[in-house]
Formats: C-alpha cells, sequence, structure tokens
C-alpha cells in the first residue's frame, strides 16, 4: 500500500532504508520478495516518492534487522549512557556492521564467544 502524506519529507527514511540494506548486502530484488511488493516500489521507498503503511515498516524492520527508530528517526532503540553504546549509536548501519565485526574478533580473542 502506498502512502504518503503531503508536504512530508520521506527522504532520509528512503536514506536510512538504502543504507541498511546495503550494509546487509541485500538486493532491492531480495527485500522486495520478502515484502512481496515490488522491486520498484523498493526503489521509490528509497528515493523518498513513496511511504509504506504501519505493518510493512514493521516487516521491513524485521527483514532488514533494524529498529523502527532507526527507520524513522535515525536513533537506535533503546540508547543507553554507556560509553560503547553512545559511540555505536552514532554510527550509520555499514559503521555498525563494521564496529560489530571488531568486537567480534575482539570477544573472540578474549574467548568470550
Amino acid at each position: 500500500m502506498k502512502i504518503k502524506s503531503p508536504g512530508y519529507d520521506y527522504g532520509p527514511i528512503g536514506q536510512r532504508i538504502k543504507q541498511t540494506r546495503k550494509a546487509r548486502r541485500f538486493t532491492q530484488e531480495y527485500v522486495a520478495e520478502r515484502l512481496n511488493v515490488s522491486c520498484q516500489h523498493i526503489s521509490d521507498i528509497e528515493r523518498g516518492l513513496n511511504g509504506m503503511s504501519i505493518p510493512s515498516l514493521m516487516e521491513l524492520c524485521r527483514v532488514l534487522e533494524v529498529s523502527a527508530d532507526y527507520i524513522l528517526f535515525g536513533t537506535a532503540a533503546g540508547q543507553t549512557d554507556d560509553p560503547i553504546s553512545s559511540l555505536i549509536n552514532k554510527l550509520n548501519p555499514q559503521q555498525s556492521a563494521c564496529a560489530e565485526e571488531i568486537l567480534t574478533a575482539y570477544a573472540k580473542s578474549c574467548g568470550i564467544i
């Protein structure tokens, strides 16, 4: 379902969706298939031409493994005051994926995982 409110700029939301999708190395085709929509619809959303329904947003967040807070507002859900979380919350999805790889390697070297 296409929803667009007049006067609202969907561009930043679309950019965050695209950044997250690319950080996960997902194609538009993959996301479209999971959401049962056309690739054109995903492209239109990423370019800020269309909005989406709440159920579609919820499913998109599940597929992309990202919070709706990040997609809608650019912030992470459940932000905390500890220094590591504070730094991570400032990263974009691609930077966050790199940080996760680094932390995972460090945790493995420490025998934590």
